[in-house]
């Protein structure tokens, strides 16, 4: 690597670089540290095209919170105002909407937050060799990457698509006119056309004959790129925010992932976007639900998750839909090939981060703490640790890095095999509030950051001393693919309950998307629910359960919490929980206190029910209690059994009997509760 060529005049390191970039159609990060009256000189000879700053003044400043406007198709040189403000998200998001030939301006106080490892790290990004520093006082530097022939490497289009775009276009117009259950993906790095690409098809189906198009992805900001196109494309018309309607009566709507899964909407195509952001099993019912579909997935950024998902998605693929096509999307749309910027951001925020694998998973795992401080200055370690994060977890962000390197009162784990980081745990000390403060926060005035399940169980039971004292919230356990199943995530969670005794913190928690293999996983490890969030997450489908334990004296608190979760979730599974997933009401309701023992009185009820004696309506009550009973003390026994399915559908989450009739197999009514009746009468002679 050449060494920074550096010199005192700013200006004219500016004008070279508005050359450089113009020539090459590549865009270049410029850090910049000086005054407003310097910035003022900086954003008019780099003929900026919007500043976003919450500390600027003037009629061209766009504040953070209103930087979407900024998105589109493409954009001129912006100056991002990052001395107050650092979200990484909204950055990642502007750099990828910069046009070639363009610069991205990051302006940057040299002197602020000392204490910020992530910060310092982001301030030494300057000196890297794609990027330029520009000083008001001191050296200012040129980047040292050589763009001088990239003028060749200039595939992007001002109009129309590129040749991989193409391909795409015709690859999902295919998997619309051709056989059914033949999906396509499309693959490719940032800033290659997917979801423009997915945007000019739907418009160019719509317009040749009327159909209905779903589009679905974790957020709609997530598909606004695909919908401009279609709506550029198409020449259609905006109904509403989330959805664009052709004369011919054609119609292209957005649809949440679990609302899509919940209620089934026909359409002839789903497209599926940013699908690496969606977990597996939602994708698999995706394939089983839809027989024509058009997968995007980022093979780097933190919209997917690396080559790690890509093997899992492809192999879920080759088992589900054997004909599937694969696009590869390899063009840049707005930018040519080489960027600076691009590989800039690569390096700041770990997009291409792959995990090690140690050639032998069968030795001995040790466990030891990582230190967030050396983590800021260990590049290698940094990689290692935020690949596996990524990797494990479908919904990581930019900003995740800023938690991982600057986050308060957190923990830090590591699993390490032949010296390679192969498990974390990640964990925050929550609570610790003065009396006051506590009974704010219950009352709903006050909520503080990074507090999430001291907080959150406060203020939906009422109780201040859940904030009185310290708790320990594990945030995420990722194990390397490679290395599950073998008691890796167990031992993480032993040591860390070890080290929370030494800290003498009573209660450790967790909180994740409720599903059943992860709430066997906490549950063994003597985890116990405390609070069920009632809205699904949009992406996940799962409703957050959140679970604690204590390690050493039981706090007063501790019981009454979960008897209060207890008591709602019975009430709640027919309304809140009525579409839960049976397997898991089950699993969650063994071992509670849900229901004391039935009667005699309403045994007697049972007993004639499953005898014929009597009808269900007449023994709705009875039947319920006895069941529900029966779930909590006998665990989850017959309840891989589809007859013990349906009876939590039905008896417990009051759904329909035509609906239960349907999914179970069942010609109406009659024969559903004639199953029942030889269901129960099994059961009480056992």
């Amino acid at each position: 690597m050449n060494e920074k060529i550096v010199t005192v005049d700013p200006l004219q390191i500016l004008h070279s670089l508005k050359d450089k970039a113009k020539s090459g159609f590549v865009r270049y990060p410029v850090f910049v540290s000086g005054d407003d009256a310097f910035l003022q000189n900086i954003f008019f000879a780099g003929d900026v095209h919007a500043v976003v700053s919450d500390s600027l003044c003037g009629s061209h400043i766009l504040p953070w919170n209103k930087v979407r406007q900024l998105l589109g198709k493409g954009i001129g040189t912006v100056a991002l105002d990052l001395r107050t403000v650092v979200d990484v998200d909204k950055l990642c998001v502007v750099a990828g909407s910069v046009r070639g030939g363009e610069l991205l301006f990051l302006i940057v106080d040299e002197r602020r937050f000392p204490e910020s490892h992530f910060y310092q790290r982001f301030l030494r990004l300057g000196d890297n060799s794609a990027a330029a520093f520009l000083r008001q006082e001191g050296h200012s530097s040129l980047p040292t990457v050589d763009v001088a022939n990239v003028e060749t490497q200039i595939r992007v289009q001002t109009t129309g698509a590129t040749k991989s775009q193409h391909t795409a276009i015709a690859a999902i117009k295919k998997v619309l006119s051709g056989h059914r259950r033949r999906p396509a993906l499309l693959v490719a790095d940032r800033g290659r056309g997917k979801s423009s690409a997915m945007g000019m098809a739907a418009a160019e189906v719509m317009l040749q004959s009327q159909k209905q198009i779903i589009v679905t992805s974790p957020h709609f900001s997530n598909v606004e790129t695909l919908f401009s196109h279609a709506a550029d494309c198409g020449d259609l018309i905006k109904k509403g925010r989330f959805s664009l309607l052709a004369d011919n009566g054609s119609e292209l709507s957005f649809v949440a992932p679990d609302a899509l899964l919940r209620d089934k909407p026909h359409c002839e195509l789903l497209l599926v976007d940013e699908a690496a952001a969606i977990p597996l099993p939602m994708l698999s019912k995706m394939l089983k639900a839809y027989s024509r579909i058009a997968f995007s997935s980022t093979e780097h950024g933190y919209e997917g998750t690396g080559r790690a998902f890509s093997h899992r998605f492809r192999a879920l693929l080759n088992t589900e839909a054997k004909g599937w096509q694969e696009v590869v999307l390899t063009e840049a749309v707005r930018w040519a090939e080489n960027d600076p910027l691009e590989s800039w951001l690569f390096k700041a925020f770990l997009f291409d981060a792959e995990p090690l694998v140690p050639e032998n998973n069968e030795r001995t795992i040790k466990v030891k703490p990582i230190n967030a401080r050396k983590l800021s200055i260990d590049e290698d370690g940094l990689r290692q640790l935020f690949s596996l994060l990524v990797t494990a977890h479908y919904q990581t962000s930019p900003n995740d890095l800023v938690q991982l390197l600057d986050g308060l009162n957190q923990r830090l784990l590591g699993a390490y095999c032949d010296g390679v980081l192969v498990g974390a745990l990640l964990a925050a000390k929550e609570g610790e509030f003065d009396i006051d403060l506590a009974k704010a926060v219950v009352k709903g005035k006050r909520r503080l950051k990074g507090h999430l399940l001291a907080q959150s169980l406060a203020s939906h039971t009422g109780n201040v001393e859940v904030l009185e004292k310290p708790l320990l919230r594990i945030v995420r356990i990722a194990v390397l693919p490679e290395f599950r199943k073998k008691g890796i995530g167990t031992q993480l969670v032993g040591a860390f309950e070890k080290a929370a005794g030494e800290e003498s913190i009573n209660i450790v928690g967790t909180s994740f998307g409720a599903n059943k293999e992860l709430w066997q996983f906490w549950s063994s490890l003597g985890y116990q629910p405390l609070r069920l969030g009632v809205q699904r997450d949009s992406a996940s489908g799962t409703y957050s359960l959140q679970l604690g334990k204590h390690i050493q004296g039981k706090p007063d608190w501790f019981d009454g919490i979960q008897h209060l979760f207890y008591l709602n979730f019975k009430h709640q599974m027919c309304e809140q929980f009525s579409d839960m997933d049976t397997e898991l009401v089950a699993a969650l309701l063994a071992g509670s206190d849900a229901a004391s023992p039935p009667s005699v009185f309403a045994l007697h009820q049972v007993d004639l029910f499953a005898q014929g004696s009597l009808g269900y309506d007449l023994v709705t009550g009875s039947l319920w209690h006895w069941f529900i009973h029966r779930l909590a003390t006998r665990m989850t026994q017959n309840m891989s059994n589809d007859i013990g399915s349906l009876m939590i559908s039905r008896l417990l989450q009051r759904q329909s009997w035509a609906e239960v009739s349907e999914r179970y197999g069942f010609h109406g009514r009659k024969d559903t509760e004639a199953a029942m009746r030889d269901w129960i009468r099994q059961q009480l002679e056992k």
